[in-house]
C-alpha cells in the first residue's frame, strides 16, 4: 500500500481540483488530518479515549512504511494524547505535502510551485476516475462498499458536500438521497466507533472556525 491508496490519499484526490487547488471546502487540511487519524485507528496505531472531546493516544509508534501516515503518526507522537480537536487542526498534521508528492511520484498530478502556494496539477486522471467509479458503485449498491469507501463518503457528507464532489458519477441521485444514503452504509469494523468520533470531530471543528470567521 502506498500513500496513493490510503483514506487520506484518495480523499485529497476529491478534494482538489484539476488546477491543483482545494475544491469545495476550505477544510482540506482538517478533513486529511481527519482522514489520517481515521485509518490509524483502524491499523490500531491510536486510540481514542470515551470522552466527549476525546484525547488521541498513540497505541503503536512503529512505521507503517506508508510516507502520510507516517508522518501523521509521529506528529500524534510528539503531540502525545492531544484532543481530536486540537490535532486536526494542528500544523504539524498539514498533510497536503506529503499527500501531494506521493500522486506526483505516480504521474497523476504536478507539483507547481507559486509565490504563496503550492498546487497540484492533474497529469493523469486515470487514479481519480477509478476512485469515483468505485464510491458511485458503493452508493448505489451497498453491498459493494468497503469499509474504505464508507469512510471517505461519510467524510464526504460530515463536510457537506458529497454531492456536489459526486453528482455527475451519480446521476439522478439528489442530495438529500445521496445524504441519506451515505448514512445507511454499514462501517462494519471494531474501531467504527472511533473513527465516528473523528469525522464527528472534524465537522465540530469546522463549525468552530465558521463561527469564529462570521463574529470577527
Amino acid at each position: 500500500m502506498t500513500t496513493t491508496t490510503t483514506i487520506p490519499g484518495e480523499l485529497f484526490l476529491l478534494l482538489t481540483n484539476d488546477a491543483g487547488r482545494q475544491d469545495s471546502t476550505q477544510y482540506r487540511k482538517q478533513a486529511l488530518a481527519a482522514a489520517a487519524v481515521a485509518e490509524l485507528a483502524l491499523r490500531e496505531k491510536v486510540a481514542l479515549d470515551d470522552e466527549r472531546n476525546p484525547h488521541v493516544e498513540v497505541l503503536d509508534p512503529a512505521s507503517t512504511g506508508i510516507p502520510v501516515l507516517d508522518q501523521s503518526l509521529g506528529a500524534l507522537t510528539e503531540l502525545s494524547r492531544t484532543r481530536i480537536k486540537s490535532v486536526i487542526s494542528h500544523r504539524w498534521m498539514d498533510l497536503t505535502e506529503v499527500i501531494g508528492e506521493g500522486f506526483a511520484a505516480t504521474g497523476a498530478v504536478v507539483r507547481k510551485d507559486g509565490w504563496f502556494t503550492t498546487t497540484w496539477p492533474t497529469r493523469d486522471d486515470t487514479l481519480e476516475a477509478g476512485l469515483r467509479a468505485r464510491l458511485a458503485g458503493a452508493v448505489t449498491d451497498g453491498a459493494q462498499a468497503s469499509l474504505q469507501d464508507c469512510i471517505l463518503l461519510e467524510l464526504l457528507r460530515a463536510l457537506g458536500i458529497a454531492h456536489r464532489i459526486l453528482k455527475d458519477d451519480v446521476p439522478g441521485m439528489s442530495r438529500r438521497d445521496l445524504d441519506r444514503t451515505i448514512t445507511q452504509l454499514d462501517l462494519d469494523h471494531p474501531a467504527a466507533t472511533a473513527v465516528k468520533k473523528v469525522i464527528d470531530d472534524m465537522t465540530a471543528v469546522m463549525l468552530t472556525t465558521t463561527v469564529a470567521t462570521t463574529t470577527t
